[in-house]
C-alpha cells in the first residue's frame, strides 16, 4: 500500500488541528475512498473509544476490533515513521496510537532533535518521553516550531539535572506555550540562580514536576 503523501490536505489538517476529532474522521473518510478502509476504521474506532462509549455492548466490541486491526496493520502503519528514525519499526523505543494516529513517542532527545520535524510531517505529535535527555538537545529542541503541538514533555535528564542554557530555553522559546505537562529535574546550579529558578517557576507554574 503506497504511503499518504506529508502534503495531503486532509492529514495536514489533522496535524494542524490535533483535538479536533472532525478532521480526524474527515481523513478517515478519504482513506475510505483512496482504498485504506482498515486505516479508516481504525481511526473511527478509536475517536470513539476517547469520546466515551456508553452503550455496554458496543464498548467490547470497539476494543476487540482496536486490537486486531493493531496486530493486523501496526507495523505497516508506523513504517514511514520507522523510516524517519531510520529503524525497524518496533526498536525504535515506545509509540502509542491514539484518536487513530501515533501521539506518544519515547526516543532518545538527540533523535527527536534531529528527526521530530519529519515525525511531526506526519503525524500529531503530542507527548514526548525523551530518555537520554542531554541540555544541548533540549536547547535544540526548543528552536523548532513544531514543537508547539506538543501537549506533555518529559525530559529524563538523570541525577544531573538540567542545566542553565536549557532551562532558559524552555522559559523563552515560543514552542513551549502549548505544554500542559513538563516533567524535568532542575540541576542545582539553577536552583541557586534565584532569579533564574523564579522565571522558571512563573512560566511553568502549576504544569512543572521536578
Amino acid at each position: 500500500m503506497s504511503a499518504v503523501p506529508p502534503d495531503n490536505p486532509f492529514l495536514r489538517a489533522v496535524i494542524a488541528h490535533p483535538d479536533d476529532d472532525l478532521t480526524r474522521l474527515v481523513y478517515a473518510d478519504w482513506l475510505d475512498e483512496n482504498g485504506r478502509p482498515e486505516r479508516a476504521e481504525f481511526i473511527r474506532v478509536q475517536v470513539a473509544l476517547a469520546a466515551g462509549v456508553t452503550d455496554p455492548d458496543r464498548h467490547p466490541h470497539l476494543e476487540t476490533r482496536q486490537r486486531e486491526l493493531l496486530v493486523a496493520h501496526d507495523r505497516e502503519w508506523v513504517c514511514e515513521l520507522a523510516d524517519v528514525l531510520e529503524c525497524p519499526p518496533g526498536r525504535w523505543g515506545g509509540w502509542v496510537f491514539r484518536r487513530g494516529f501515533v501521539e506518544y513517542f519515547h526516543l532518545p532527545a538527540a533523535t527527536v532533535a534531529a528527526r521530530g520535524a519529519s515525525l511531526a510531517a506526519l503525524t500529531p505529535v503530542r507527548e514526548l518521553y525523551l530518555n537520554p535527555t542531554q541540555t544541548v538537545d533540549v536547547v535544540t529542541l526548543c528552536r523548532q516550531p513544531w514543537l508547539a503541538s506538543v501537549r506533555d514533555l518529559y525530559l529524563l535528564n538523570g541525577s544531573s539535572g538540567l542545566q542553565t542554557s536549557g532551562v532558559t530555553a524552555l522559559i523563552t522559546s515560543r514552542h513551549t506555550t502549548g505544554l500542559k505537562k513538563l516533567v524535568v529535574r532542575l540541576a542545582p546550579l539553577v536552583r541557586a540562580n534565584t532569579e533564574l529558578y523564579a522565571r522558571f517557576v512563573a512560566r511553568f507554574r502549576g504544569i512543572w514536576q521536578g
